[in-house]
């Protein structure tokens, strides 16, 4: 039988004496050569010494106006680096290039003041710049929104007084209504962390101007801008026995009139008879973005986020919300009155509703929104629709999730009766969460889709498409090609 011997324990101290001396020998060439050198060489040889060990990180860079601010079109943007770059490494971009000016103001070149031209709009910052060792700066993500040099600024905050200008960061308004009053268009109104109240029963609600838009999302001292940080709340405390409006955007706003930034909350009025709205576009078109808006609880009244009337209203990358009502209906956004909004990359909840919760509610009035790129979900209802729509109203629903929800009957997308064919539906996942009754598509008579295609169905046991008011169909098959009434679909899948 073959014998082992048996191989010795190594001490670790002999382990750890071994490599510093092989450490000392790889060290003591350079550190012999760094005693011969002047002060300056020295410094750049430990430097490169610093880096081949690995102790020499990234460069980093202190941008102001921090990323994420609104600022204006002719705004010198200015970077601190944590050390001395090299010139012609160095390239920044928003919306264009921007010109660098170089300072030495704390050692060469680790400073510089960016200038425009900036165009007017939502970009990206893209920074490059390399040190004098090479090294690459930490990515930087983020972007301003830019508006137009001659606009007006106003501010406003919580510790505000409404007999100040609010033309300063150090003068404020304190509420959002009084500078809106004072503002001069073109103007934006900066609006700083805290909880602003309004009344609509009183009138105090939040009535928008024509050019003056709405930023929320600062900090206090408004250096820094976060909208999921320093949350702007609009609320109104209506109790009065009367509709409740928070904001209000009336027949002379256009999509010029931004409003962006803030959690905006209708009002929980168990005495409104009709309707609690959290944003009321009543002919108005405003652009409302990158807000949080929900319905308030109500008992008798409907509870909307968002209701759009005439109105061809941009709204994208919102969470919108409907409310709770205890007797009647909830709505994410409900649309009529020939209204044509772009309704983009949302996340919307159709509510809590003792009767029916709507994700979108298209009413039956020639309204042709497009829908596209969302996240609708019906909410929980007796009946729950993540889109509800009805002849003649005509729209392009593309790319989005419509989860019908979990009312007890649940519709993904719900084509009311009608005399024509309408709709435009392609490129959509539709399925339902919950419920006893469940379609992914529903006809209810008369009017088909315009087109179906390319949508993926699932999780609808009642009917993956209820065809013409009478018959369930369950195989994707006849989806493609074997429906009554409308066109030939294709493209469908499961």
């Amino acid at each position: 039988m073959r014998k082992y011997r048996k191989i010795p324990k190594v001490s670790f101290l002999f382990i750890f004496v071994l490599l510093f001396l092989q450490f000392h020998c790889l060290l003591n060439p350079i550190v012999r050569e760094l005693l011969d050198l002047d002060p300056t060489q020295k410094n750049d040889k430990l430097k490169q010494l610093s880096l081949l060990l690995g102790f020499y990180g990234s460069p980093t860079a202190t941008i102001t106006p921090s990323l994420g601010n609104v600022i204006l079109a002719n705004t010198n943007i200015r970077i601190v680096f944590s050390r001395s770059m090299v010139p012609d490494s160095f390239s920044a971009t928003l919306g264009s290039k921007l010109t660098p000016v170089w300072s030495d103001s704390y050692s060469a070149n680790d400073t510089v003041v960016l200038s425009g031209p900036i165009p007017v709009g939502t970009y990206s910052f893209i920074l490059e710049a390399t040190d004098s060792l090479g090294i690459h700066i930490t990515p930087v993500i983020g972007n301003y929104t830019v508006l137009s040099s001659n606009t007006n600024l106003y501010y406003v905050s919580p510790s505000g007084n409404d007999g100040n200008s609010g033309t300063s960061p150090g003068n404020t308004k304190l509420s959002i209504s009084s500078a809106v009053s004072a503002a001069t268009p073109p103007a934006a109104i900066f609006v700083s962390e805290g909880t602003y109240l309004v009344n609509s029963g009183l009138g105090t609600q939040i009535n928008l101007v024509n050019l003056v838009s709405l930023y929320g999302g600062f900090s206090t001292d408004f250096l820094n801008r976060n909208s999921s940080v320093y949350i702007a709340r609009i609320v109104d405390t209506a109790t009065a026995s009367a509709d409740s409006i928070t904001v209000s955007a009336g027949a002379t706003i256009t999509t010029s009139t931004v409003v962006d930034g803030f959690t905006i909350r209708g009002a929980s009025n168990a005495n409104a008879p009709t309707a609690s709205i959290a944003f009321n576009c009543f002919s108005g078109s405003p652009t409302i973005t990158n807000n949080r808006l929900e319905g308030g609880t109500v008992s008798n009244a409907i509870s909307v986020a968002i209701f759009l009337s005439t109105s061809s209203a941009i709204i994208s990358n919102n969470t919108i919300q409907g409310g709770t009502s205890t007797a009647t209906g909830t709505f994410g956004v409900f649309v009529q009155d020939s209204s044509s909004p772009t309704v983009a990359y949302n996340t919307i909840y159709g509510g809590i509703a003792n009767d029916s919760s709507h994700g979108i509610y298209n009413s039956p009035h020639a309204n042709t929104p497009t829908i596209i790129f969302n996240s609708i979900d019906g909410g929980t209802g007796s009946f729950s629709y993540a889109f509800n729509t009805s002849h003649p109203s005509n729209s392009i629903v593309t790319n989005n999730i419509l989860n019908a929800g979990s009312g007890n009957t649940s519709y993904a997308i719900y084509q009311g009766a009608g005399a024509g064919d309408v709709g435009n539906y392609q490129f959509n996942t539709l399925f339902t969460s919950g419920g006893n009754i469940r379609y992914c598509l529903f006809e209810n008579g008369g009017s088909s889709p315009i087109t179906f295609n390319g949508n993926r169905l699932f999780s609808c046991p009642t009917a993956l498409y209820y065809d013409n008011a009478s018959n369930a169909i369950n195989d994707i098959g006849t989806v493609n090609g074997g429906t009554l009434g409308g066109a030939t679909y294709s493209g469908n899948y499961e």
